[in-house]
């Protein structure tokens, strides 16, 4: 099955932006203790707000950017975000091979 062109629109930006949150997000985690969901939400949250910040990242990762705040803020802030990104995160690396 053949994955339409405007799928692919801005993938590497949406890889790069998810690679760095996750990285961030990590590095986060060893440095500090993380011991609740909510603190992990509140960082990736700060995050966001900065990475709006960044003209790179406003430009070309404005949508994901929205989106993914909005997503955190309609559910419960118990709920752990970081498998949606790592899923984000390999579904958009194994687009990029096909």
């Amino acid at each position: 099955m053949r994955v339409p062109d405007v799928v692919f629109n801005n993938l590497e930006d949406r890889i790069h932006f998810y690679f760095c949150l996750l990285v961030a997000l990590r590095l986060f985690s060893c440095k500090r203790q993380l011991t609740t969901i909510r603190q992990k939400n509140a960082f990736i949250m700060r995050w966001l707000k900065n990475a709006e910040q960044v003209a790179s990242f406003r430009q070309r990762a404005r949508s994901e950017i929205v989106w993914l705040r909005g997503e955190i803020l309609c559910h419960s802030p118990d709920r752990d975000v970081e498998p949606l990104l790592l899923m984000i995160y390999r579904t958009a690396c194994e687009m990029s091979e096909t």
